[in-house]
Formats: structure tokens, C-alpha cells, sequence
């Protein structure tokens, strides 16, 4: 995979959209997480001002070899480094017929390794997310070990169906963690990943209903702008359902609480038939998912 000069840009803006508001609170960790914020901003703001520097003088530049070799430069000199994720559906598993229901890739370049590339050097190489790989793509089989055990049922994960088609992963206020959302149709799967470790510390399953033959489905998930929840579009379930994240005050996420009370029915004439779940095991690195439920339906 080849990046354009337009690369330069792109990956300018995403260091500046990683800088989000927080809501106001008096505590201490998001007093914390703001100050870090203000300095990755400026970081931030300095990195695009060289970006469309670049891009200015590219109009009129006549190589556009030329113009991505200085671009990547500037980049590789500036302090503020950044991670580009991508969410590829592919099947991970060799065989399956439909597409985006068993598995996918997970593809994480860092900024030296794209800057080089744009130098003119090899193509980007993606970074690994387990302990066994040295380089990526990630194979979300081996973030969420398929051995990892849902809570109630106590069915392993590679026994359970339409764990497959990661739809996006969406990062939280602090650029600490993605969501990782798993949209294959019945399966109905969210999960946490720390974005330094690229390790995953939770995985739930979502409520299913009468609302849709499929019954589940996580299409997308957003976190809150002070990153003390996580709202999950449970889309053929037809409900917006919601996360608890509690947080030390370094913005580690300390616990994650499934909260069956907070639900919102999108329509009418429909019920849960099959309550949210989380699972519990070891990670690829082996440490102990987090994450819990809790709440009543009767309230949502």
C-alpha cells in the first residue's frame, strides 16, 4: 500500500483531532487529562502548520515525489508522533464463504514508519498487537483469545457465533483507548483496547431483542466527551445502550460496568430476549479482562 502526497494532511489533521473537550468536572483526573490535552493541542497545531506549508508549496511544485520527500521530513522531525488505525472486515479465517463473519484485521502504522515511506523508503509496516508478532496486521482472533469465556453461559468465544466484521474503532477523549466494534449481524460484540499496549482489557456482547430476525449487531460505539461512558448503537437490536468507565486520575480505565438501566428502546412492540453479557479470561498478554453488568431492564 502506496500513501499520496494528500497523506501529509490527513495525517496532520489526526494528530489535532486527537486533542477533544472535555466536559467541565472538578476532578482531578480530568483536570489532568485537560492539561495533557493543551500540550498535545500545541504539538498538534505546530504539526499541521507544517503540513500546510507543504501543501502550499505543492501547488506549484512540479514533482510530487519531491513534495512528499519534504513533507515526510518535516514530519519526521516533529515532535508530536501519531498512530494511523485501520478497521479491515476481511474474514481472518481461511474458508469462510460470506464475508465479515469470522474474525478481522486490525492495521496500526506509526508516524516514523509512514514518514519513511514518504521519503521514499519501504511501505509502512504495520505494528504488531500481540506478544507472538513482531509486525501486523493484528488478527482480532488473537486480541480477543478465543478461549475467553462469557460470563453466565461460561461458552468459550470461538463457540459463539458472528465474532467477525470489525466495523471501526473510535478512540476515547484521551487517545488511551479504542473501541473495537464488531458489527458482523447476531453477533452483537464491543470491546476495549489500551492503544499503547494494543492489548484488549474488556469484551461484552450486547442485549438482544425482538426488535429485528438478527437480534443484535454493535454498529458503532462513542464515547463521552469526559470519557466516563461509552454509548453503543445496538443496531438490529434497535437500542442505544451505554458503558460505565471508571478511571484512576491518570485516565487508566480501572473498571467498565455494562449498564442494563441505561438502555433506550429506539420503537415500540419489541423486548429483550437475550440480556448483555460480559467475558472474562486472559488477554494475548496474559492479564485479566475487566468489565462487569449491571441494571434492569425493567428501568431502561
Amino acid at each position: 500500500m502506496r500513501f499520496t502526497t494528500a497523506t501529509v494532511a490527513i495525517a496532520a489533521l489526526l494528530s489535532a483531532a486527537s486533542t477533544s473537550i472535555v466536559a467541565d468536572d472538578s476532578s482531578a483526573s480530568a483536570r489532568a487529562i485537560r492539561r495533557r490535552r493543551r500540550v498535545n493541542s500545541s504539538k498538534a497545531l505546530k504539526l499541521n502548520a507544517q503540513a500546510q506549508d507543504v501543501f502550499q508549496n505543492s501547488a506549484v511544485a512540479e514533482g510530487k515525489d519531491e513534495v512528499a520527500e519534504a513533507a515526510a521530513m518535516k514530519m519526521k522531525k516533529g515532535k508530536g508522533g501519531y498512530e494511523v488505525w485501520g478497521a479491515d472486515q476481511s474474514n481472518s479465517v481461511a474458508g469462510e464463504t460470506p464475508a465479515g463473519v469470522k474474525g478481522s484485521f486490525l492495521w496500526v502504522w506509526d508516524s516514523e514508519s509512514i514518514a519513511d515511506q514518504l521519503a521514499g523508503g519501504a511501505d509502512a509496516t504495520p505494528l504488531s498487537c500481540t506478544p507472538n508478532d513482531t509486525v501486523g496486521p493484528c488478527n482480532l482472533l488473537d486480541i480477543f483469545p478465543q478461549d475467553l469465556k462469557e460470563v453466565g453461559s461460561h461458552a468459550a468465544l470461538e463457540d459463539l457465533t458472528a465474532f467477525g466484521r470489525l466495523h471501526g474503532v473510535i478512540n476515547d477523549p484521551s487517545n488511551l483507548y479504542v473501541t473495537a466494534n464488531i458489527f458482523a449481524p447476531s453477533g452483537g460484540y464491543v470491546g476495549i483496547i489500551d492503544t499503547k499496549t494494543k492489548e484488549a482489557i474488556a469484551l461484552f456482547r450486547v442485549t438482544k431483542t425482538t426488535g429485528n430476525a438478527s437480534g443484535r449487531s454493535v454498529h458503532m460505539s462513542f464515547w463521552s466527551t469526559d470519557g466516563s461512558a461509552i454509548l453503543v448503537d445496538n443496531l438490529h437490536g434497535k437500542m442505544i445502550e451505554r458503558i460505565d468507565v471508571t478511571r484512576d486520575k491518570k485516565g487508566k480505565i480501572i473498571d467498565l460496568v455494562f449498564n442494563k438501566s441505561a438502555g433506550v428502546y429506539l420503537g415500540t412492540g419489541f423486548s429483550a430476549v437475550a440480556e448483555a453479557t460480559a467475558f472474562n479470561g486472559n488477554n494475548a498478554f496474559g492479564n485479566p479482562l475487566i468489565g462487569s453488568v449491571s441494571g434492569s431492564y425493567a428501568d431502561a
